[in-house]
């Protein structure tokens, strides 16, 4: 008896995520559908609802593929000399992400969607305290302050982010960057920090 194996499927998997996280960055996460990826792909909804069993799967897998993306584009820092430097860099990263694509922006970290976050975003640090050690060290202050200041920063850059993916806040790039560094040394330095 011949059994007959479904043939590999010739649009990728890669190939359709990519397609809806490009949706998601023009149009935003509610333009996002399998009909809308087949027409993209020039294909029929078939191999998309096969690959992922539906609109669900599609989204649970572009979240971890969209944070990927922004990962990689954002955040990793070549330039980084050391742990603050790092720590800045990521936060400027976070501010060209809200600049240059709002629209992955606000599907990443705002409205209902940002609470499926694969990797969420807890404010509590007890478990963390290994993260934030290199950073004390670099500063001269205590791992529970280099926490605190780490958190605070977060948040403010976050806020800022969605204050510009939202179109209330318009400036420059260079002054949202000034902005956060201003800030940040203003935090650090009522600290004591070594700067």
């Amino acid at each position: 008896m011949e059994v007959n194996m479904p043939s590999s499927p010739k649009i990728k998997k890669e190939d359709m995520l990519k397609t809806a996280l490009d949706i998601v960055m023009e149009s935003g996460y509610s333009a996002l559908n399998i009909k809308e990826v087949a027409k993209r792909l020039g294909c029929s909804t078939a191999p998309i609802s096969w690959q992922f069993g539906g609109m669900d799967g599609l989204r649970t897998e572009l979240i971890p593929f969209a944070e990927q993306y922004v990962e990689e584009e954002y955040y990793r820092r070549k330039e980084a000399v050391d742990e603050l430097s790092a720590f800045e860099l990521r936060g400027r990263g976070t501010i060209e992400l809200a600049l240059d694509k709002p629209m992955l922006f606000q599907f990443l970290y705002m409205g209902d969607r940002s609470q499926l976050l694969s990797a969420g975003f807890q404010l509590n640090t007890e478990n963390n305290t290994g993260i934030y050690k290199p950073l004390a060290d670099r500063l001269g202050i205590t791992v529970s302050q280099a926490t605190d200041f780490s958190m605070t920063m977060i948040i403010y850059t976050h806020g800022i982010g969605s204050l510009i993916a939202s179109g209330i806040v318009k400036d420059t790039k260079e002054n949202m960057f000034q902005m956060i560094h201003n800030t940040g040394i203003t935090y650090l330095k009522g600290l004591g920090a070594k700067l």
